[in-house]
């Protein structure tokens, strides 16, 4: 077998075989906020391990100052995004085109997307449209074209002058770690109380606490999997201090019933994430990479499309969802109603088709990859199974002792 001999550079929280405990994930964010992200990136790197090129993960948020090393370590800088198209992320947009404005390798952008809370609210996004020309300019003059999430993205990236040519809807590289997808039964499940059951969630999407807890009285075998930093925070039993306003935006919160050590999980790493949910009889609710994550194990998700990023991606690969955008309260939403009207065979359909979409827009970028079920793909997975992650984190066991110290925090704070 040939040695490596491209460097490829890859934008990630970390790399896919690092250990890392929990704490040490908490204080440096090894998931990037959120640990969909790894779910993307360890894909990427996946995807792009093959004989002659060798995967490199680097800092998370790369800027000017990074420039002169990448260009003379590197051979190619591939940069997978999610919703980088908002206007939280617009100081790190620019900070990232301000990198590759230095740059003289090619650089690839595997999957961005355009965040708002509906198709219709274009107000959200029309803002950003100096820091988003200013992004795609720069990693334009660098690659043939931008790989985008799906049509919404694609239609307000041409109207900002794009031609259809310089923009591929691709979807995300997520879908494509495993072959999980061509294990999916056709329909979903008819559920019943007895079925182990995951639900994922989002902060501030109405009615997504209620509709957990109802689910909770309902299906006994519920497991709220969370993904969130914050999340995080409150599963370790961490002061929030001068932070409370943190608790606020966690979809589970201490004092919730759900809330406890046997029923709310959050993974550190997608392999044992993926073997987790193999156990589970359906996942369901607003997480994109949450329910992605069921897909790849083979296991009916349902996404609960809460605004464009989700609604895209969902649509793109045609993974079952309801369109729950523009702030929809979903508190009246019924898994057992999900499932029953879950149809898989457009997504099975259709997966060959996409990957061979995935697979020309990287050879037109001059980049190789490995394919499910190719020798180094196979590889890749044996290293996986074979690496001793970190257990699943669970929430901590004192929540009561949890909420009264934060409501305290948030007296100290508010002076009420």
């Amino acid at each position: 077998m040939p040695s490596a001999s491209r460097r490829i550079l890859l934008r990630a929280a970390k790399d896919p075989f690092r250990i890392a405990s929990a704490r040490t994930t908490l204080t440096k964010n090894l998931i990037g906020t959120n640990s969909g992200n790894l779910i993307f990136s360890t894909a990427a790197a996946k995807l792009l391990t093959t004989p002659t090129q060798s995967i490199h993960v680097d800092t998370f948020n790369p800027g000017p100052e990074d420039a002169d090393r990448i260009n003379s370590e590197y051979d190619h800088y591939v940069i997978p995004l999610a919703n980088a198209f908002r206007p939280n992320f617009v100081n790190h947009l620019d900070r990232l085109s301000s990198c590759i404005e230095k740059l003289k390798i090619p650089v690839t952008i595997f999957g961005v997307g355009a965040q708002a809370a509906s198709e219709e609210a274009n107000d959200q996004i029309a803002p950003l449209a100096p820091s988003v020309s200013r992004f795609c300019r720069a990693v334009l003059a660098r690659s043939p074209s931008i790989g985008v999430r799906g049509e919404f993205t694609a239609t307000f990236l041409q109207s900002l002058g794009f031609g259809s040519s310089e923009i591929q809807v691709i979807g995300c590289p997520s879908v494509f770690l495993t072959d999980g997808i061509s294990r999916l039964p056709d329909e979903g499940p008819q559920l019943n109380p007895s079925n182990k059951i995951a639900i994922n969630l989002s902060p501030k999407v109405p009615g997504g606490r209620e509709m957990a807890e109802r689910h909770r009285r309902t299906y006994p075998h519920l497991t709220y999997v969370a993904q969130n930093l914050r999340d995080l925070r409150l599963f370790l039993d961490q002061e929030f201090g001068t932070e409370p306003a943190e608790l606020a935006l966690a979809p589970i919160r201490p004092g919730d019933s759900l809330f406890n050590n046997r029923q709310s999980l959050l993974f550190l790493d997608p392999y044992p994430w993926i073997s987790f949910l193999r156990q589970q009889a359906f996942s369901f609710g607003t997480r994109i990479h949450g329910n992605i994550a069921a897909l790849l194990a083979g296991v009916p998700g349902f996404v609960i499309a809460h605004d464009t990023r989700t609604l895209e991606l969902s649509r793109y690969f045609e993974i079952p969802h309801v369109d729950a955008s523009g702030k929809r309260d979903i508190s009246a939403l019924k898994v057992e109603e999900l499932a029953a009207s879950a149809d898989y065979r457009p997504l099975k359909r259709g997966h060959a088709a996409r990957a061979a979409t995935m697979a020309t827009f990287l050879a037109a970028h001059g980049l190789q990859h490995s394919p499910n079920g190719s020798s180094e793909s196979l590889r890749f997975d044996a290293t996986m199974q074979a690496t001793a992650f970190p257990p699943v984190v669970r929430a901590a066991s004192r929540p009561v002792a949890i909420a009264r110290r934060i409501r305290r925090a948030i007296r100290r704070r508010t002076g009420r």
